[in-house]
């Protein structure tokens, strides 16, 4: 390559992941056109690196946007790219906390996938968990528990009761249970499927501990706070444990413990907890996510209860704002937040 001269050293320059697949797509799109198949394919795989890198996920919502408008135009709307691309980009919805756009992106994909490969393909179930979960995050519940019960049913009729992918719809199904409100069907199923999952994985793996913390739940809303503590305090070591202290499950399982603490008037101790998992998922989901917001809702509550009433109507104020914006206008949720903060308001007058 030097002809004679002295060699020189070529020098390396890393790059991320995310760096190489933006030049990668760019120079596809530049070269192909951006309605090329391959460079569709170029642009989806650089949405799918941001999807998975911190605080990339509204840009990898833009990129699937712009890949989902060219499948369509190039291979139609029920075409099997067109529908994996339209699953992707709701998952990324439903992950940076854009809930109602995240529906109307599993249903197009539910009502795609059924049409064009039938209820009981493993692709049509995975649609219909995906847009239940959504449905449970907007506080529907009773409109998501007869689609977690349907993928139960068809799932363990294919597979049988054993499989992994029976175990998680049983998990989800009994989860959905608890959020209708069902607190004793719940806590039935729970108490079946947590010695299946102990005995296939082991008393603190995923899985396990995700149903345990689901019966942790239930037993809060049954008002049995000692046991209920015990279990859940259990749960938050096996998760902190195999996913780590800053995962959403143990924050999840850590927001449930506050919530016995404070049933049990224990707000002082309840306090930090929530101080905790507010700052953590505000770290790892943004500041404006559903779960960030339910958690400054949550520490609002305590916070009343200890007399912190400035702070408390502080985090109220940006509640209603939040529920306002994640729901629409005139969400229970938002009322609820709105009576809490008006009666902090005229009691400090």
């Amino acid at each position: 390559m030097t002809e004679g001269r002295p060699q020189e050293e070529i020098a390396r320059v890393e790059i991320s992941p995310e760096e190489w697949h933006t030049l990668r797509a760019r120079a596809v799109v530049a070269r192909l056109g951006a309605e090329h198949p391959e460079a569709l394919d170029a642009v989806r795989e650089l949405a799918r690196v941001l999807a998975s890198t911190p605080g990339r996920g509204e840009e990898a919502v833009s990129f699937y946007q712009q890949v989902a408008r060219g499948q369509w135009t190039v291979l139609g709307s029920r075409h099997e790219e067109t529908l994996r691309t339209s699953a992707e980009l709701a998952d990324v919805l439903h992950l940076t906390g854009q809930l109602q756009l995240a529906e109307s992106a599993w249903r197009d994909t539910f009502r795609g996938r059924s049409e064009t490969l039938g209820r009981d393909h493993p692709d049509t179930l995975r649609s219909a968990a995906g847009l239940a979960t959504v449905l449970e995050d907007l506080r529907r519940a009773p409109e998501a528990e007869p689609l977690q019960r349907d993928v139960l049913a068809r799932r363990t009729r294919l597979l049988g009761p054993d499989h992994p992918d029976v175990l998680t719809a049983a998990n989800s199904h009994a989860s959905s249970l608890l959020k209708c409100g069902r607190h004793k069907e719940s806590e039935r199923a729970l108490r079946g499927l947590v010695p299946r999952l102990e005995r296939r994985y082991g008393p603190d793996h995923e899985r396990t501990a995700a149903a345990r913390a689901n019966l942790g739940a239930v037993l809060v809303r049954l008002n049995r706070h000692t046991e209920a503590e015990g279990h859940l305090r259990a749960v938050i070591r096996s998760f902190e444990a195999t996913v780590g202290p800053r995962h959403e499950s143990t924050f999840t399982a850590r927001n449930n413990l506050a919530a016995v603490l404070h049933a049990m008037g224990r707000e002082e101790d309840a306090v930090p907890v929530l101080r905790d998992v507010l700052a953590g998922r505000a770290a790892l989901q943004g500041e404006d996510h559903p779960n960030t917001v339910s958690t400054r809702d949550n520490l609002a509550n305590v916070l009343i209860d200890v007399g912190q009433h400035a702070e408390a109507a502080a985090l109220l104020d940006r509640c209603v704002r939040d529920y306002r914006r994640i729901y629409g206008p005139g969400h229970p949720r938002e009322r609820a937040a709105e009576e809490k903060l008006a009666w902090l308001r005229d009691d400090t007058r």
